[in-house]
């Protein structure tokens, strides 16, 4: 859905006469740019919508409007979640863990405007996903990383908070301090023990069990060279078995 300069022009002026406070309608390139960076945004947010719209139809004003109602219920519904996962919410010592979630999404919904730059999210997001979320911007952005952050949780409490510090604590011992993600040094943890068939937590490893997991590793490895060298395609994209 693209809209020309002429019909989106209309809803920045609007915009620049609300951030004066219809005290003047000369604003900086730099605040013009942003309002119309804001009215883009709100566009966006009907391009992406699921429902059953005609959004071709709607005229850009329209657009906008629904657009900015939905970066609202956007803000609303992501700030319930936040409130929802404090409840159960545990950084387990780390400390850009705990500062991104637990200090950093508050002062994100303290400080967001919706109204004047919905495109912004203002917080680093220094604790690391697995995940990459660079391409999306403003409360877009912080509703998915929440929701990776609700999926770690439910991942982390599967197991005692004994187990997961332990498998941070033998990645580093000064874990607590690091910009890691948790969930992928547990799970690290737990699928050495499933390959070594362990099904105790030990303080100490013994040389045997290194080397058996070295060679359960090994063949692991070299069976997937294997099958990579046999079979390089797949029946459906290779044509030759395709057309057998």
């Amino acid at each position: 859905m693209e809209y020309t300069l002429a019909e989106l022009l209309p809803m920045v002026e609007s915009l620049s006469r609300k951030y004066t406070r219809n005290e003047s309608t000369s604003i900086s390139y730099e605040t013009a740019q942003q309002l119309m960076e804001a009215v883009l945004y709100c566009i966006q947010e009907v391009t992406n919508f699921n429902g059953e719209l005609p959004v071709a139809a709607l005229s850009a004003a329209d657009a906008y409007a629904l657009g900015y109602a939905t970066v609202l219920r956007k803000t609303k519904e992501t700030a319930e979640r936040h409130n929802l996962l404090m409840e159960h919410f545990s950084s387990y010592g780390n400390q850009a863990y705990e500062e991104t979630i637990a200090q950093g999404f508050p002062a994100f919904f303290r400080r967001y405007d919706p109204l004047f730059a919905p495109q912004e999210h203002f917080l680093t997001l220094d604790y690391p996903l697995l995940y990459p979320l660079e391409a999306l911007y403003g409360i877009d952005r912080i509703a998915a990383y929440l929701e990776c952050i609700e999926i770690e949780q439910r991942f982390l409490q599967s197991f005692s908070p004994e187990f997961v510090c332990s498998a941070l604590s033998k990645h580093h011992p000064q874990w607590e301090e690091l910009f890691l993600n948790l969930p992928y040094h547990v799970l690290k943890k737990l699928l050495c023990l499933l390959l070594l068939d362990i099904h105790e937590e030990k303080s100490r490893y013994s040389d045997r069990d290194y080397e058996n997991l070295q060679k359960k590793t090994d063949r692991i490895v070299k069976r997937s060279i294997k099958r990579t060298v046999i079979f390089p395609f797949t029946p459906i994209s290779c044509p030759i078995l395709s057309q057998g």
